[in-house]
């Protein structure tokens, strides 16, 4: 899959510094300008991935990568508040009770997934660096030993919602 990001051709995964998410701020304002619905017509979300952790905690863990998966569009290619983030970690739904509660953000966790939720009202205009910020940080809390390098951002457009 390609996605174009400032007149930039990009395939797959893309590699950022946390503390320079650009490139993530960059792919969420894309999607939505492009009012994408996906490939299945159920939205576009943009996937961060934090790096993998070390090697002990590689042994232990189930070694799945650690997502923050950030609901961009939905059908019909809308964007519009409440943005949800789903967090795709070891502590399954329990993430959403590990996180800290802060402004403007809610915290859910349904049928063993977890999710973190920005607030706005129908007419406020998106947030997006507060978005991916706010993303950044969750799974940060949940990856405390994740540093500033090797997080990567890619867009999934194969997404089905039922």
């Amino acid at each position: 899959m390609e996605v174009v990001w400032h007149d930039v051709t990009v395939a797959d995964w893309v590699e950022f510094r946390r503390s320079e998410a650009y490139a993530v701020v960059a792919a969420v304002r894309a999607v939505a300008e492009a009012a994408d619905p996906g490939e299945y017509g159920d939205g576009v979300e943009v996937v961060v991935e934090a790096p993998p952790p070390g090697w002990l905690r590689g042994i232990f863990g189930d070694h799945e990568p650690d997502q923050a998966r950030i609901v961009v569009t939905r059908p019909d290619g809308e964007s519009r508040y409440p943005f949800s983030v789903q967090l795709v970690t070891d502590h399954g739904e329990e993430a959403a009770r590990r996180l800290p509660a802060t402004s403007g953000w809610t915290r859910s966790s349904c049928a063993g997934l977890a999710f973190l939720m920005q607030k706005g009202g129908p007419d406020d205009p998106p947030d997006w660096p507060g978005l991916v910020h706010g993303a950044l940080h969750a799974l940060a809390a949940l990856r405390p030993d994740a540093g500033d390098e090797g997080w990567r951002v890619r867009t999934d457009r194969a997404i089905r919602r039922e």
